[in-house]
């Protein structure tokens, strides 16, 4: 029987790698006949590129109302953080509205299940009315412990990003709904049903509800016409893709191109939707737009990566070694633990907390450094590193298999369609 599915991917920022993981089951369930819809969030564009409903809003996206400038480095210690300080959600009103808007989707759509992507208001909209909720998670969504996202800190969440906490209005908003008080914000991302995109050995299960389940990412459906990889000439092979402009801006873009240029090595790089006109290439790199992954990393010796979750471990299914330049605490704790810890790939960058709340930089190659972004020296040294270490390329491969024999073995569709008969229960 299909199933209505209504998903909620995060839209705060960052929005595109949630959406993409979202896309990625939401084509499995349509392939089995289910219906599917999207909330409105901040990367309707892929939703509606992908060829699935978005249900529009009334009103102008929450999320659209403010144009904040992003640091060079995001230190969010845990999921409260982020939801206080990348979707203001301590203010009542702002909490409140977006609850309003998914429980509003919610009763219009009316799915049988509702998939999340670290949308509290969407779990409780979706429990507040009995609809059980399937969460797409990294394992540190739902850690059940302190400083889940920055475990290395030394300091409360709030003293790294000392906005007002949001747990009081969460909580009071899932009294009002006769739910209950939520004790962490980590609570509302365990779904009847919590899909880790990764392995146990890469991510432990802290949590009952946890399977892992292999990766999910999703590649537009026209990019492998659109993409255009140098030709195979000898050289090794350098795939860069950190990320669209978001959270990195041209100079940072600038520095992994300086790195390149004039090394014997063909370089493809995905700039997504931004900033391209702005960076002067070398003859040796060809720039691509939004491409997605799988041809890039089929053609990679190894990619330089900003450590986002699906890049990573598209990489790692792919057998390519990451070198990891992190611009956020989470991309930090993807580089130290899917990729240094297994040994298939690098980390360039490290970040310490003092006393005082104040980071502390330290780069791989040139040690302590006061720079906003790793230098072309320490990533052209990454690189040749990363290619010169033949068991770096073999332990990424053994990764990749355990990943892509999970992404054979487990029914991810029956998973989802298991959680109907629960109803909402959490």
């Amino acid at each position: 029987m299909a199933r209505r599915v209504l998903f909620f991917p995060w839209g705060w920022g960052g929005a595109a790698g949630y959406t993409a993981r979202c896309l990625a089951l939401a084509e499995e369930l349509a392939a089995a006949g289910d219906e599917i819809a999207f909330a409105d969030c901040g990367a309707t564009r892929l939703v509606r590129e992908a060829g699935f409903r978005v249900l529009e809003q009334d009103t102008a996206p929450l999320r659209d109302l403010e144009r904040r400038r992003v640091p060079p480095y995001l230190p969010f210690a845990d999921v409260e953080r982020v939801f206080a300080v990348a979707a203001g959600y301590h203010r009542a009103e702002r909490f409140g509205r977006q609850l309003d808007e998914d429980a509003a989707a919610i009763a219009g759509y009316r799915p049988d299940v509702v998939v999340i992507d670290m949308s509290p208001t969407a779990a409780l909209a979706a429990r507040a009315v009995g609809v059980p909720v399937v969460s797409l998670a990294d394992a540190d969504f739902v850690a059940p412990r302190p400083n889940a996202w920055m475990p290395w800190s030394t300091v409360e969440p709030r003293v790294l990003l000392p906005h007002p906490p949001c747990l009081p209005v969460i909580s009071a908003a899932s009294v009002r709904l006769g739910l209950g008080p939520v004790a962490r914000a980590e609570d509302l991302l365990e779904g009847e049903v919590t899909l880790i995109p990764s392995t146990p050995e890469l991510e432990p299960a802290e949590r009952g509800t946890v399977r892992h389940v292999g990766p999910l990412y999703w590649d537009p459906p026209d990019a492998g016409g659109d993409v255009v990889l140098p030709e195979e000439d000898g050289r090794a092979r350098v795939y860069v893709s950190i990320g669209s402009g978001g959270m990195v801006g041209a100079d940072a873009m600038q520095a992994v191109l300086d790195a390149c240029a004039g090394m014997p090595w063909s370089v493809f790089v995905s700039t997504g939707f931004a900033f391209r006109s702005e960076l002067s290439v070398p003859d040796n790199v060809v720039l691509g737009g939004f491409t997605g992954v799988r041809r890039p990393l089929g053609w990679a010796d190894v990619v330089v990566s900003h450590g986002g979750y699906s890049t990573v471990i598209a990489a790692l299914e792919h057998g390519v070694p990451n070198v990891v330049l992190p611009f956020m605490s989470e991309q930090e704790m993807n580089g130290r633990r899917l990729v240094e810890r297994v040994g298939a790939g690098l980390l360039l960058r490290t970040s310490r907390t003092r006393p005082d709340g104040r980071l502390e930089f330290t780069d791989r190659y040139s040690g302590r450094s006061p720079r906003p972004h790793v230098a072309s020296v320490d990533i052209r040294a990454g690189v040749e590193e990363a290619l010169g270490d033949p068991g770096m390329a073999a332990r990424a491969r053994r990764v990749g298999a355990e990943l892509s024999a999970l992404r054979r073995t487990v029914d991810r569709v029956g998973l989802v369609h298991g959680t109907v008969a629960l109803g909402g229960t959490r």
